[in-house]
């Protein structure tokens, strides 16, 4: 009976040796410094960045400070209406094997509020979008196309949509190449159509 235990033992310990040598070794994930990349993303990004076959990749998450009861630029008869912001950020920037910047990508989350102080009304609002920056000349920041797509929403704060601001954007180096979909904010500070945005002030009323 003993003999047979030892011959089991030793046959399953045969199994698992066999086993673990079929297993490829895993890689180590080798880190990367930062600030020795062209260029080196911000600090306040928090930064981590690792090699990762023949390039490097850093992934990135940080918010910004909040913002209250800050002048928006928007006058609703008369009067300027303000906003509160806060906004998220997670992305990643891929480098090649030298530590030149190729590409950015990432998603931003923004929300707070538009108020009227003369009339006390307030509104609330959200927005995701996700841009991709694709340079042309590798670590030269000003260089390629920025393509931004996502979806803004002004509501009451009962739940009724009060305007939409959705679509697509692409940037070159000489400015926009290319606009779809409804931009109403665009239409009023760029364009100048002062009723671009008159469904925020017809709910601040």
């Amino acid at each position: 009976m003993h003999a047979s235990l030892v011959r089991v033992a030793r046959s399953v310990l045969v199994t698992i040796a066999l086993t673990l040598s079929l297993v490829a070794p895993v890689a180590a994930k080798e880190p990367v410094d930062p600030t020795t990349l062209n260029p080196p993303p911000p600090a306040e990004f928090n930064p981590t960045c690792e090699r990762l076959g023949g390039g490097i990749v850093c992934g990135l998450a940080f918010s910004d400070p909040p913002l209250f009861d800050e002048p928006s630029a928007i006058i609703c008869d008369g009067v300027e209406i303000l906003f509160s912001q806060t906004r998220s950020v997670v992305g990643r920037r891929f480098y090649d094997g030298d530590g030149n910047l190729l590409k950015r990508h990432f998603r931003e989350d923004l929300g707070g509020t538009y108020s009227n102080p003369s009339t006390g009304q307030v509104i609330g609002w959200e927005t995701h979008a996700t841009n991709i920056h694709v340079l042309s000349i590798p670590g030269d920041l000003a260089s390629g196309i920025t393509s931004g797509a996502g979806t803004g929403r002004w509501f009451e704060l009962g739940g009724a949509t009060v305007l939409v601001d959705a679509g697509r954007l692409v940037f070159g180096p000489t400015g926009l190449l290319e606009s779809h979909g409804q931009h109403h904010f665009d239409d009023y500070f760029e364009r100048g159509d002062l009723d671009a945005l008159q469904p925020i002030c017809d709910a601040l009323d």
